[in-house]
């Protein structure tokens, strides 16, 4: 089997999930397949099918050594020696000729068959099991440094001691708001400036679960995760420790809460504080030594403002792709009728498509680099309906721009 790193990182990207950041796939996958033995096997077996595994997935693997199922795991794959092609717990996966998926108790795991070789280039949790180990996580902070280009290890710390830290969004553990939230960190005060910051972690409970969360946060019924970070805001302040804070998604409507939460005297209802906590009479200090960036965030901008400017924080940006739903529709941050239609559109890419193809997950500099992910990154790209919209919206107004301190109508 000839190795083609850049079709099996397609397949990996395409698939969703990756637990380290795109950068590591690439950096992993640019080594040679290892082949694989199980731990309870004495010597390596010749006999069947060859095992082979990817940087990435042995990468995965050895995350995985510790845990209880991991015996089961192995012989999962070892299952594969023999029979690559099973009848019962196995699939061929839609549009290729051997690329399969075996499902273990606990994991699934993708590969390629050719020339006597079983190429595994991914292992994933399956949803039980992932929602499982992430509502185990606690809020937390962690200083995370950089250790290579999207590369990052995380330490547990009391307190925020460097220049950057940052809130993550819903449906993240620990593994993946480290290096995403370090990614938008990067797009928005440079690669070099940033390396290492602050991480508050907002622990995932199920995009149900989440969801409930940003409903509570957004109509002033303070979440815990927003209490804990007000009171980790106060603190930072007591300490005069200039922090400049990047919110991702759910993590603006968390941090808007927090300074909610703090100015209306810890009160848990909005309403104390009059149109949804935005007037009254300040019962909190001054929260000058923060000032904050948002990146496809779910709170209201101008409602938001009026917050910080009583807090005395400064909004360094706003962006968002236009057809981000969670900006746009869940944030109400805009008046904009074809930006809501856009939203719409490209809602399945918001909530379930690709990081690349994601007018969400990441950050993009400008049309031209998300049109080109759309159109030949790795996902399912532009449906019918999609396209039809894409070749009105190009004709109309150029694409997709970006909002930046300001409620775009």
């Amino acid at each position: 089997m000839k190795y083609q790193p850049d079709i099996i990182n397609k397949q990996i990207f395409a698939e969703g999930n990756i637990q380290v950041s795109p950068q590591e796939v690439l950096r992993l996958n640019a080594q040679p397949p290892s082949q694989f033995q199980a731990n309870f096997e004495n010597t390596m077996v010749n006999n069947g099918y060859q095992l082979l595994l990817t940087g990435y997935a042995a990468k995965i693997l050895q995350n995985e050594e510790a845990l209880d199922y991991f015996t089961d795991l192995q012989r999962a794959i070892v299952s594969l020696r023999g029979n690559p092609r099973p009848t019962f717990g196995g699939y061929l996966k839609m549009g290729t000729v051997d690329t399969r998926t075996l499902e273990s108790n606990s994991h699934h795991i993708s590969y390629n068959i050719a020339n006597g070789q079983v190429l595994i280039f991914n292992i994933t949790l399956k949803d039980n099991v992932k929602l499982m180990r992430d509502k185990l996580e606690k809020i937390g902070l962690y200083n995370v440094k950089k250790i290579g280009q999207g590369r990052w290890e995380t330490e547990k710390v009391a307190c925020v001691t460097t220049p950057y830290a940052a809130v993550n969004g819903q449906s993240n553990n620990l593994g993946k708001a480290t290096w995403l939230m370090g990614a938008h960190l990067e797009f928005e005060f440079g690669e070099n400036a940033v390396s290492e910051y602050t991480l508050f972690h907002n622990p995932s409970v199920g995009g149900p679960g989440d969801t409930w969360e940003s409903i509570q946060d957004k109509f002033g019924m303070t979440t815990d995760v927003a209490i804990k970070l007000s009171e980790m805001l106060i603190k930072t302040q007591e300490n005069k420790h200039q922090t400049k804070w990047m919110t991702h998604s759910q993590g603006g409507l968390i941090f808007a809460e927090a300074v909610r939460y703090h100015l209306n005297g810890n009160s848990s209802w909005a309403i104390t504080g009059g149109f949804n906590g935005v007037f009254g009479k300040n019962k909190g200090e001054s929260l000058n030594m923060h000032s904050v960036a948002f990146h496809g965030n779910a709170n209201n901008n101008v409602r938001s403002s009026v917050l910080f400017k009583r807090a005395g924080i400064d909004v360094l940006a706003t962006r968002s792709n236009d057809y981000d739903m969670v900006n746009t529709i869940i944030g109400l941050n805009t008046l904009n009728a074809w930006r809501i239609i856009g939203s719409v559109v490209y809602a399945e890419h918001t909530m379930g498509g690709t990081i690349q193809q994601s007018p969400h997950t990441l950050m993009h500099d400008n049309f031209e680099t998300w049109d080109e992910k759309m159109c030949n990154g790795p996902g399912d790209g532009r449906n019918n309906f999609q396209k039809g919209f894409d070749v009105i919206d190009k004709a109309g107004r150029g694409g997709v721009k970006y909002i930046n301190n300001f409620l775009k109508l």
